[in-house]
C-alpha cells in the first residue's frame, strides 16, 4: 500500500530552496507514494514555479494573497510604531488562519503517513499535527539564520519534535549535530538533487535573447548569478575586488544574474568604485544557464550559504569556480579547495588575486573546470531521489 506524503514549504516564489523542491516532486516515485503539496503564502504572480508542479499532485495554498499584500504593506512602514503593532497583529492573523487551514486539508485529505517540512516552516505547530512520522528539511547555517541565542535554542527543542532532521550537506549536519546534541541519530545528510538533463539542454537555448544580448554573450566576462541581498551575498567585497583589478590595469568584465532588494545599493557601490564599464547587472534570466556556458569562471561571494545550488550548476557547465569560504556548503561542494578556489570571506585583495590568477593560468582554469565536472556528478537527481525514498520509506 502508497504511504500517503505532504510536502509543505513557504512559497512558489523563485528561489533556490523552491526550485529543489519541485525537483524532487517532479522526481519522485508516485508508484510508491501519494504525493500532496501544501504552501503557506499563495502569492499570486509571484507563484514561480506553480506551472511546474506536475499535473497529478494536488496542493493547496494557506493564506490567501490578500491577506498576504494587506500584511506586507505595514511591514514596509514598520519603523513606524503604529504600522509595527499592526504589522504584528497582521502577523498573528496571518499564523491563525494557516494553522486553522493546515487542518481542514488534512481533514479533507484523511490519515497521512509522513509529513515533509521542507523549510522547517511548520516548527512551531507540527507536533498538533495528527500525523504519523514527521520530518524537516534544513536548508541554511542555524547560527546565520537565527542569529540571537535565545532563538537558536528555541529552534532546536523545536527540531527534537520531528522524527528525522535532514541536513543538506556534511558541514550542516556537522554543524546541527554540534549545536543540538539532543539531536544525536536524528540527522542524516541528503544533498540537493539536480537536473542535469535540463541544464544540458538549456545550456545551448539562445531563443530568449535579445539582440543586445547576444553581443553580450560573445564577450569575454566571468560571471555571478545570485538574488541581490547583501545581507547574505557579499556583493560589496565581489566589487572591490574587481576595483582592485582595474587599479592594476586588468579589465576584465563581470555579468550579474538576479534581482532583489540590494539592486540600487549594488548599483551605487557599481559607480562609487567606478566600474560602469566592466561590471553590468543582467537582471532576473528565465535561463542563466546560457550565460553560464558563455563565461569565462564564475564567482560566488556570499557571507553564508545553505548549499550553494549555483556552484553545481557552474560546475556542470563545465566552469572553474571561485567562492568565498562561507557556512555552510561551498566549502562541501568544492571539497575544501580541491574542485575551485576558496577565499575568506569579506577578503577583497584574496578575491582580487585569486581571479588574476585564473586570468593568467589557463592550466590552473582547466584543472578546476575538469574537477568540479567530475564532482557534481555526485548531485545528479536520479541518485538524490533514491535516498528521499528511502527515508520516506523507512521512517
Amino acid at each position: 500500500m502508497k504511504k500517503k506524503v505532504i510536502f509543505r514549504s513557504g512559497s512558489l516564489r523563485m528561489g533556490g530552496l523552491e526550485r529543489v523542491l519541485i525537483e524532487v516532486l517532479q522526481t519522485i516515485d508516485r508508484e510508491k507514494f501519494d504525493i500532496y503539496l501544501i504552501i503557506d503564502d499563495d502569492c499570486g504572480k509571484e507563484n514561480i514555479f506553480e506551472k511546474d508542479i506536475p499535473k497529478d499532485i494536488r496542493y493547496f495554498f494557506l493564506k490567501p494573497e490578500k491577506l498576504i499584500r494587506e500584511t506586507e504593506k505595514y511591514k514596509a512602514k514598520k519603523k513606524n510604531i503604529v504600522y509595527k503593532l499592526m504589522y504584528n497583529l497582521m502577523m498573528e492573523k496571518e499564523n491563525r488562519i494557516m494553522y486553522k487551514n493546515m487542518q481542514k486539508v488534512l481533514k479533507e485529505l484523511g490519515e497521512i503517513d509522513v509529513i515533509v517540512d521542507f523549510d522547517g516552516g511548520a516548527s512551531k505547530y507540527i507536533e498538533k499535527l495528527d500525523i504519523t512520522k514527521k520530518i524537516v528539511w534544513i536548508h541554511n547555517s542555524i547560527p546565520n539564520l537565527k542569529k540571537k541565542e535565545s532563538k537558536i535554542q528555541r529552534f532546536g527543542k523545536r527540531l527534537e519534535k520531528y522524527d528525522k532532521v535532514v541536513a543538506i550537506c556534511d558541514e550542516m549536519k556537522e554543524e546541527l549535530e554540534n549545536i543540538y546534541p539532543n539531536l544525536s541519530g536524528k540527522v542524516s545528510r541528503i544533498y540537493n538533487p539536480f537536473n542535469f538533463e535540463r541544464i544540458e539542454k538549456l545550456m545551448d537555448d539562445k531563443s530568449e535573447l535579445r539582440e543586445e544580448q547576444m553581443k553580450m554573450l560573445i564577450e569575454n566576462y566571468c560571471i555571478a548569478i545570485s538574488r541581490l541581498d547583501t545581507i547574505q551575498k557579499d556583493y560589496e567585497t565581489l566589487l572591490k575586488s574587481f576595483k582592485i583589478l582595474k587599479s592594476k590595469g586588468i579589465q576584465q568584465k563581470l555579468y550579474i544574474i538576479g534581482d532583489g532588494p540590494s539592486k540600487k545599493t549594488i548599483e551605487n557601490w557599481i559607480k562609487e568604485y567606478q566600474l560602469e564599464d566592466l561590471v553590468f547587472l543582467l537582471g532576473r534570466m528565465k535561463n542563466p544557464y546560457v550565460w553560464l556556458k558563455n563565461s569565462n569562471f564564475f564567482i560566488h561571494s556570499s557571507k553564508f550559504e545553505g548549499f550553494g545550488l549555483v556552484l553545481v550548476e557552474a560546475g556542470y557547465s563545465g566552469k572553474a569556480v571561485i567562492s568565498s569560504k562561507c557556512p555552510v556548503g561551498p566549502r562541501d561542494i568544492l571539497k575544501d579547495g580541491e574542485c575551485g578556489i576558496l577565499f575568506e570571506v569579506g577578503n577583497s585583495k584574496e578575491l582580487a588575486e585569486n581571479i588574476e590568477k585564473l586570468l593568467k593560468d589557463k592550466e590552473l582554469k582547466k584543472k578546476y573546470e575538469d574537477l568540479i565536472k567530475e564532482r557534481v556528478r555526485e548531485f545528479d537527481s536520479k541518485n538524490i531521489i533514491k535516498e528521499y525514498e528511502k527515508l520516506i520509506e523507512e521512517i
